[in-house]
This record gives C-alpha cells, sequence and structure tokens, in this order.
C-alpha cells in the first residue's frame, strides 16, 4: 500500500519529481541536437518520427513536450559555434569590467535606501558628470521568455538627453534583452562620438544591473555575447576610455529607473522572430517547467520558516502539512485501523483543520493560543511564531499526531 504524499513532500523540500526532471533533460538535449549540425541526430530530428516501437523513442518524447509549448519550441534554432578565444590584442581594447560597488557585498544585502546611498556616492567619486559621459541600460522580457524590450539612456553634458527603446524579439529572455540593450547602447554612443560638435565626453562609463551579462563578458571563450563584445571593443577604440559599471537594481536610481521604463516601452514594440541559440533555450526550458511545477505547488515557499523549528516541532509540522499522520480520518481512510475516522466530540471526521479550527473539546486552549480569526494555513504554512503556536498547541492537547 502506498500512503506517502508524495506532492506534498515534494512541496515541503523543493524537489521536482524524477519524471519532471527528465522532461526537462530531454527537452534540452532535443534542442542541442537541433543546433548541432554535424551531429548524426540532426537529420533525425528534422524527419518524421517512425512509430515501430512498442516504446516512445527519444525522438518521440521529445516531439510529445513539445507540443505543450509549440510556439516557443518551434522557433528557428541558432546553429551552436565552436569556441574561439579572442585574440589578446583585441582583448587589449576591450573596455574595463566593474562588477562590484564598494560596500554593497551579495552575502550581505542592504536595504534599498542604503543600496542607493553607496551606490550614487560611488558614482560621483569614480565617474564625475564633468569627465564622464554616463549611459544607462536595462532589458527585460514579458515572463522571462518572450517579447524582449531593451531601453538606452545616455547622459550628455549641456544637452538633452539621448532616450531609445528597442525591441529584442518575439521569443528573448531577459538575458538576452540586456545583452541586446548593452550592444545598442554602444552603437548609439559610437555614432554619437563621429557627430561634429557634440558634447559627448571621451571618457564613458554604461551601467547596467545585468551582473551575469558583465560575467559573461569577462570570459573570452563565452560566444553567447560575441556580437557584444565586438561592439564594445570597436566603441573603445573611438573613446579614451570605456567602462562598464554593474550598478544594483531596484534601488531608485534616477537613470536605471528611467532605462527599465525605456525598456518595457520596447516590450511593446513589434517584435521579429529570430534564432533562438541554445543558450537561450535552455533558459526557457527551464522558466517553464520551473513555473509548471509552481502552479503544481502553489503552498510551496523558499523561505519556509519551517527549517528554523527544532527536530521535534518539525515533525508535527510536516505530518499536519502532508496529512500524514496518526489523526483517526488519516488511519480509518488509508490503513482501516480504528472502528471509526470520527472525532471524540462525535461532531466530525478528526482531520487536520477540524482539529486545529474546529473541535469543541479543545476550545479553551485554542483560544489561549491563537486570535479567533486565524486561518489554518498561517497555522501549518505561516511565520516561524505561528508554526511554533501550532506545535505547541498540538503537544498541550495531547493528541497523536
Amino acid at each position: 500500500m502506498k500512503s506517502t504524499p508524495i506532492q506534498a513532500i515534494e512541496t515541503l523540500t523543493g524537489l521536482e519529481a524524477l519524471e519532471s526532471r527528465r522532461d526537462t533533460k530531454t527537452l534540452l538535449q532535443y534542442a542541442k541536437y537541433k543546433r548541432m549540425q554535424a551531429h548524426p541526430m540532426h537529420e533525425r530530428t528534422l524527419m518524421p518520427t517512425k512509430c515501430r516501437l512498442k516504446r516512445e523513442s527519444f525522438l518521440h518524447q521529445a516531439r510529445r513536450l513539445q507540443r505543450r509549448d509549440p510556439d516557443l519550441m518551434e522557433q528557428a534554432a541558432a546553429p551552436i559555434s565552436i569556441p574561439t578565444t579572442l585574440p589578446t590584442w583585441k582583448r587589449k581594447e576591450f573596455p574595463e569590467i566593474c562588477t562590484t560597488v564598494p560596500g554593497i557585498l551579495q552575502k550581505q544585502v542592504p536595504s534599498e535606501a542604503e543600496r542607493k546611498a553607496l551606490t550614487q556616492e560611488y558614482i560621483s567619486q569614480t565617474y564625475p558628470n564633468e569627465e564622464w559621459t554616463h549611459a544607462y541600460t536595462d532589458g527585460s522580457a514579458e515572463k522571462a521568455t518572450r517579447n524582449g524590450g531593451g531601453g538606452i539612456l545616455v547622459c550628455r553634458k549641456d544637452a538633452a538627453p539621448i532616450k531609445k527603446s528597442i525591441a529584442t524579439g518575439k521569443i528573448s529572455t531577459n538575458y538576452k534583452a540586456e545583452a541586446e540593450a548593452l550592444k545598442e547602447a554602444a552603437g548609439v554612443l559610437k555614432n554619437s562620438l563621429m557627430l561634429p560638435g557634440d558634447t559627448i565626453c571621451r571618457k564613458i562609463v554604461i551601467f547596467s544591473d545585468a551582473l551575469s551579462v558583465l560575467q559573461a563578458l569577462s570570459n573570452p571563450q563565452n560566444q553567447d555575447v560575441s556580437e557584444l563584445a565586438t561592439a564594445l571593443t570597436t566603441l573603445q577604440q573611438s573613446t579614451e576610455k570605456t567602462v562598464i559599471q554593474w550598478i544594483p537594481s531596484h534601488c531608485n536610481i534616477q537613470g536605471n529607473e528611467e532605462a527599465d521604463r525605456l525598456a518595457k516601452e520596447g516590450g511593446k514594440l513589434p517584435q521579429e522572430n529570430q534564432q533562438v541559440t541554445f543558450g537561450e533555450a535552455k533558459t526557457i526550458v527551464k522558466e517553464k517547467q520551473r513555473k509548471r511545477w509552481l502552479q503544481q505547488h502553489p503552498h510551496y515557499n523558499p523561505r519556509d520558516s519551517y527549517y528554523q523549528l527544532s527536530r521535534k516541532d518539525q515533525v508535527i509540522i510536516v505530518r499536519l502539512r502532508t496529512g500524514h499522520c496518526r489523526l483517526r480520518h488519516h488511519m480509518f481512510s488509508k490503513f482501516h485501523i480504528g472502528d471509526t475516522p470520527v472525532c471524540h466530540c462525535d461532531i466530525a471526521d478528526m482531520t487536520v483543520e477540524h482539529l486545529l479550527q474546529h473541535c469543541p473539546i479543545h476550545q479553551k486552549l485554542r483560544a489561549e493560543t491563537w486570535s479567533a480569526d486565524t486561518p489554518v494555513q498561517e497555522k501549518i504554512f505561516g511565520t516561524l511564531q505561528s508554526l511554533r503556536c501550532t506545535a505547541d498547541f498540538i503537544r498541550s492537547s495531547g493528541v497523536p499526531v
């Protein structure tokens, strides 16, 4: 007899089922074969499948999974290119990349006001407006998978700022939108430098909150940002100095907020179908699978206070959450143990909700533990204090769970 509540345990641990992980691996491998033109499996991905086996082949399974998101998975695939290292003489002409702001550490996240103050102080001291041209870029995509947009803001001395919104593709990740915005900014700045009498300083700093893109630029062999690297190298050759500076997001820095607004406008522009790289396909597949898992596990909380409880309290809370406990209803309905599922109060079955919310036998203890309007969800999925109150209530009631 199988009695283990698998879905409840998956929700508690945050782990995907083996079947879901297998589906993800299948889709990723299929996407890779479609882009590896020299691989023997590439041609088979282009041919119709033959139903000659009693069991589904790899191609059958991949195409069955693709039908869940046909508009997403049937886009033109960009071939996987062989990694090449940018020559040393080219890397010397590459802009400086700075991925830190003093005082802001990834493991110690200060408040929004502190991040804003630290960032503005660093910008004013390191890149003063009198000596540097400031440019801000941002990118975003709808549900992180489609209708991407990029925003560019160039602040010029004694002149109106340059503002631009671009569409980055019908199928687009946040990463791609951020990279395209940086590439477009490099082109805008390069063109501005060539105009006679322009007020662009020869020292340029581009601010971006896309840490993953900046880290990719630091790797000479990363092919996902090869076009962006070329555009930035071309810009560097036309300036006295160019710096790509990371800044924290969502801390109300004026230039970054304006670039974010322009990026959202770019997402509303007409979008073109573009080839999807393997890196983009990988991000999209994982995001789709993650959202599907979250829909199936609506109570999952990555910041669950359960982990801060003592071992004894954890056992109580897990049994209440999963319903896999020694209450009469579960023992009688699952294992046919006992004479009845009805509670000792003879009013209703002894379920978790009945015990925590309605049983008159424990009404006095319940009133001493919680306020009258505390929902059952708060009692078993709530804050650390709520979970401790629930564990104390169960122990005081004397009901074995």
